[in-house]
């Protein structure tokens, strides 16, 4: 019989000590040439300088829930499966099968590779992952893994994922964020990966890290053992943080930076300046959102969440915080997405009179005081407006700007909280996250309804080439959103700028930033 294996802890290997020795080094930063190629020679390395005002709150993908931080940590972390045009293609996994009923798939690894430290990327290291992502007691994937029952390495290349009932979309959930492979020796106790945050985080990427000092910076370098190796023309990632967005466009035209993240008026900037932007909101995007916890009052009464939903202005967000770089949406998709339900866009269309009402009848007709917690890292305008327009129909909103935010957020404490989010590539995933228990995204967890439990099983057993799939997507998203938590406020394009020395074949996807390619100079 098949079981879940798992190693005693061996001793790192002295790659991996070497590579930790440096975190203790607060090197000059790069001064190498943005141009160049990794052909050899005297030709300068390709390097990117990337400016960005925060480092991720966590570097291990099975703890962070933050949905913005997989593009970053995508240079690291190889997932399982990969995204070609929306479907998963082959990754670590070169091919999978499911059996007969639907219930378990087995995936095949390539064969030779290594993580960063040296160690095997074999089936044993994947069932590891699995049990700690399933395990552990802050694991942001417990919601995304929750139909899984156990995986078991079959050999050294096959593992097996059982599942809980029939579910299609497994090859889906593993592509990208929730299947980014983590080193079974860099993770081996609880201690270890916690540590994954003071050292290197090790995975099986594209790059591996050279140097980390936290909140100052962290550099990259090509890996040669990567599986796609051949393809990544970029020799080395330099992530300078603590960036202020309004010097990212100046930064990069005076050559400090050559590649950043960029919102708003600093789009308008990269135009003005004729630099290049990467921009396409159908495949890569953030929809901004309020996020209530229906646990707690006044959220506990549903007439208070209705009239906050009617209460917002949408376009509003979109015309004065992005500027006019995004769309309006009503739900936790933008409108492009195969999951956008048209009935929800007229479903809570902005109606300050109507919720003046409801926030009468639910017993708040003299006024209703509220906390909203943000990040510091997070757009303070997204807040103030969200506040302004709540004042309009007597809540008084203050805002909180929380350096421990994340703590209550993820920890489902929060009562009222901003928020953003960029998608994930399994459309059950996709739903679970927001409208399910342990959704790292669901503030209101462990609250979920029986009519969204019902519509996402129907869903899993819906194979993706079945007609009825996409009817069925939409459907489960209408159900578990007007139960749900979230409020939109906007959804726009993720957008890169860039120095027009860096070619511009991006091919990502949802909270994907694709490296495959890119090349500089050329």
């Amino acid at each position: 019989m098949n079981r879940l294996i798992q190693r005693p802890k061996r001793v790192l290997l002295a790659a991996l000590a070497t590579l930790v020795a440096t975190t203790s080094v607060l090197a000059a930063c790069s001064t190498a040439p943005s141009s160049g190629s990794t052909s050899g020679g005297d030709t300068q390395p390709a390097v990117i300088r990337w400016a960005d005002s925060s480092a991720p709150a966590n570097w291990d993908p099975v703890v962070t829930g933050a949905t913005g931080v997989s593009i970053q940590l995508g240079a690291i972390y190889e997932p399982l499966l990969t995204e070609k045009d929306g479907e998963p293609a082959p990754g670590l996994v070169e091919s999978w099968e499911y059996n007969d009923d639907g219930t378990a798939v087995t995936f095949t690894l390539r064969d030779g590779l290594t993580f960063h430290d040296g160690s095997t990327v074999d089936a044993e290291a994947v069932a590891f992952y699995f049990n700690r992502a399933k395990t552990q007691e802050n694991s942001a994937l417990l919601g995304s893994y929750s139909n899984i029952d156990t995986v078991t390495a079959d050999d050294e290349l096959n593992f097996t994922v059982h599942l809980k009932s029939v579910d299609y979309q497994v090859p889906y959930l593993l592509s990208v964020r929730a299947g980014f492979l983590t080193s079974e020796e860099a993770t081996a106790t609880p201690e270890d990966a916690a540590a994954l945050n003071s050292q290197l985080p090790i995975g099986a990427g594209p790059f591996q890290v050279v140097e980390y000092v936290p909140e100052s910076h962290i550099y990259l370098e090509k890996f040669d053992g990567y599986w796609n190796a051949d393809e990544i023309k970029i020799d080395r990632i330099e992530i300078s943080y603590g960036v202020d967005a309004a010097s990212v466009v100046s930064g990069i035209q005076t050559g400090v930076y050559n590649f950043a993240q960029i919102g708003g008026a600093q789009i308008q900037q990269a135009k003005d300046a004729d630099l290049d932007l990467v921009s396409d909101i159908s495949t890569n995007w953030v929809v901004q959102f309020l996020n209530v916890n229906r646990k707690v009052a006044p959220f506990d009464d549903e007439k208070v969440v209705e009239a906050f939903r009617l209460a917002l202005d949408q376009q509003a967000f979109v015309d004065r915080v992005l500027l006019g770089e995004g769309e309006v949406t009503h739900q936790i998709v933008p409108p492009t997405h195969l999951a956008s339900n048209p009935e929800l866009e007229t479903a809570f269309e902005h109606d300050p009179e109507r919720a003046r009402t409801l926030l009468e009848e639910a017993g708040y007709g003299d006024g209703l005081e509220v906390t909203l917690s943000t990040s510091p890292f997070q757009n303070v305008a997204f807040a103030e407006l969200a506040q302004a327009q709540l004042a309009d129909v007597g809540v008084t909103v203050t805002i909180d700007s929380d350096p421990n935010w994340a703590q209550g957020y993820f920890g489902k404490e929060t009562a009222f909280s901003l928020y953003g989010w960029v998608g994930r590539n399994s459309p059950t995933q996709l739903l679970t996250e927001h409208f399910d228990v342990n959704g790292v995204l669901n503030l209101s967890s462990p609250y979920t309804t029986d009519a969204f439990q019902s519509a996402i099983a129907e869903l899993r057993a819906t194979p993706i080439d079945d007609p009825a799939f996409t009817d069925r997507v939409k459907a489960a998203n209408e159900i578990g959103f007007l139960d749900g938590s979230v409020i939109p406020l906007s959804s726009a394009p993720i957008t890169w700028v860039k120095d027009p020395s860096i070619s511009s074949n991006f091919d990502n996807g949802q909270g994907r930033l694709n490296w495959t390619g890119v090349k500089i100079g050329e």
